[in-house]
């Protein structure tokens, strides 16, 4: 037993080092994910994909003709991905190339790629489109090996051509006014052989509703008060309104616009000169804050951008959420507390002197984004994760602020200086068609 005990532990130690060898690991797939060695490809012009998997460095090598070429013929360990670039192959001909792999100089892995000859086509990108109900304009690309193309409008009146190249055609729909969706199919053709076509898929709903803001939708009044008209009619408390605000009823808008006009902004420690709306955590408002929610501000500055942080209508302490001028840049910034920390979307835009802009943020719990648009265009997005947290207070008070931000001992701060037209939340995040039709009864 002794003897057999020693040659196994005698063995065991001969195989270690054979044991603790690492396995060079090396495989390559090809376009369809697999290591399937026979490609086959068409005759148009293309760059075919293939990710390589390895633990050393390794080169790669195409023969055949010179009409196939790499995007990298070299990599190291780990994940790489590089492109077979073939030519529209025009040769009348079926031609080959053979693509090899090379880890440490040793063949690990041959590709046998195939390409037919290269037939007369015509294909337009994307086959299908949605246009925005209120109208837009979209570019469709023409990809061909015919000399000329052409489409036909025929019976669809309503799409007009802006722009035409040699590759492309940008065409431009009105607001969808037939109170129905309209639908059309675009036939493009190659001109010296129409046999040869391709449809394009055309589809324009209805304009979007705008919708109507269900937790807070503050008014004011010639007196310089304020008041919620939402469903929920929330409390909004004018007691710290004193003479830095006015109030004057604009034509553009057609009701009365808060100004607020004290000219030193970001003020902080202020017991007075704006607009407060109180809540709870665990009111209906604030859990209706707390699933996802629509912020929606119309203003005007008074002032040229400048590097302060100012918050003309804002529910941020620690928390919380509110559109800002971002203290860096003075660009229109839209900020919410998610998962933990700050979702900062800058939107680039500066806000110009005495000029009027429309602000929408958006925060959908659910699909875990954010985003914030200026004059009904997308500017930024983020995605979230996690709960949203409630802005706070040294006295455990929570509000909305128009004219300043809560401070953290519940006074106000971030003044602003200009004027307030729209200040508004609503229950769900809203659609980008929905985004547009609120800007359209603004701009």
């Amino acid at each position: 037993m002794l003897c057999l005990g020693a040659a196994l532990l005698g063995l065991h130690a001969c195989r270690q080092p054979d044991m603790m060898t690492r396995t060079q690991i090396f495989k390559v797939l090809g376009p369809d994910g697999t290591e399937t060695s026979a490609i086959s490809i068409d005759g148009k012009a293309q760059a075919v994909a293939f990710t390589i998997l390895s633990t050393s460095e390794w080169n790669a090598q195409v023969s055949g003709t010179d009409d196939f070429s790499l995007s990298n013929a070299n990599g190291g360990s780990g994940k790489t991905s590089i492109s077979l670039n073939a030519r529209s192959n025009e040769s009348g001909a079926v031609r080959k190339a053979e693509l090899a792999f090379f880890q440490s100089g040793e063949l690990r892995k041959k590709f046998e790629i195939t390409q037919t000859e290269q037939s007369p086509y015509i294909e337009v990108k994307p086959k299908t489109y949605t246009i925005a109900g209120d109208g837009e304009s979209f570019t469709i690309e023409v990809d061909t090996n015919q000399p000329d193309w052409n489409f036909d409008l025929s019976g669809v009146d309503w799409l007009t051509v802006e722009a035409r190249s040699a590759t492309s055609v940008t065409f431009s729909a009105g607001e969808n006014n037939s109170g129905r969706k309209r639908t059309a199919d675009v036939l493009f053709y190659a001109t010296a052989a129409p046999e040869l076509m391709d449809y394009l898929e055309l589809t324009q709903n209805i304009p979007a509703v705008a919708p109507v803001a269900d937790m807070l939708d503050v008014v004011f009044d010639a007196e310089g008060k304020g008041k919620d008209v939402s469903a929920l009619s929330m409390t909004v408390d004018n007691s710290r309104v004193n003479s830095d605000i006015s109030t004057f009823y604009s034509d553009k808008f057609g009701r009365y616009v808060a100004k607020f006009n004290n000219p030193t902004i970001a003020r902080s420690s202020m017991d007075a000169g704006y607009y407060f709306i109180p809540y709870t955590p665990s009111s209906t408002f604030g859990s209706k804050l707390a699933d996802g929610f629509t912020y929606e501000l119309v203003f005007c500055s008074y002032t040229d951008p400048t590097a302060k942080q100012v918050k003309p209508f804002s529910s941020t302490q620690a928390g919380g959420t509110g559109m800002c001028f971002r203290a860096s840049t003075g660009e229109i910034n839209f900020e919410c507390h998610v998962g933990g920390s700050w979702v900062e979307l800058y939107s680039g835009v500066l806000p110009q002197k005495n000029t009027y802009y429309h602000v929408i943020g958006t925060w959908d719990k659910e699909n875990g984004i954010a985003l914030l648009y200026v004059d009904g265009v997308l500017t930024a997005s983020k995605n979230t994760t996690g709960d949203f947290k409630f802005m706070d207070t040294s006295v455990d008070a929570r509000w909305f602020g128009i004219g300043a931000d809560p401070s953290a001992a519940d006074k106000g701060e971030a003044s602003f200086y200009g004027e307030v037209v729209i200040a508004r939340l609503y229950d769900k995040p809203v659609t980008a068609e929905e985004v547009k039709a609120l800007y359209k009864l603004v701009k």
